[in-house]
């Protein structure tokens, strides 16, 4: 009976994001949700919901100070990409970019003496456009016993 190629089920828990090209070490990634409202009085209106990065507070106040500057007036967009790997340090197999985002929001840690949690931060992102990109097909591996030699 021939066999039939099942692509294998995807996680969510590996996957890396990268705001104007440096890596960030995120936790949590809200989900990425396009919508068409058609209740528009002169038709229809695409929106996009915000998402939400969320990682552990270190001495780094990057997020905080690219919040801060959008709050003070500049027009600071940057692209965020979100790259889901096939497993840990693996190839990524799906991967979309967030267009011209800015932060909408930025939170810091609730602070509770009672509990012994992580500390974390959350960015909340706007941006103008949600783009899936093509990625490398995963290679395949030969389906060779044993591998060829000269002569053969």
């Amino acid at each position: 009976m021939p066999t039939r190629d099942v692509e294998p089920l995807l996680g969510t828990s590996d996957f890396r994001v990268v705001i104007g090209g440096r890596e960030l070490g995120v936790a949590h990634v809200t989900r990425l949700s396009s919508e068409t409202h058609c209740d528009e009085p002169d038709g229809r209106r695409h929106a996009f919901e915000t998402v939400v990065l969320r990682r552990a507070l270190s001495r780094s106040t990057d997020l905080y100070d690219w919040r801060r500057r959008v709050a003070d007036g500049r027009d600071e967009r940057r692209e965020v990409t979100i790259e889901l790997l096939a497993g840990p340090g693996g190839p990524a197999v799906n991967v979309w970019r967030l267009v011209r985002a800015w932060p909408v929001r930025w939170s810091g840690p609730a602070l509770d003496a009672r509990a012994s949690a992580v500390a974390c931060e959350e960015l909340e992102l706007a941006f103008d456009d949600l783009l899936w990109l093509p990625t490398e097909p995963p290679r395949r591996p030969s389906r060779r016993s044993r591998p060829l030699t000269e002569g053969a």
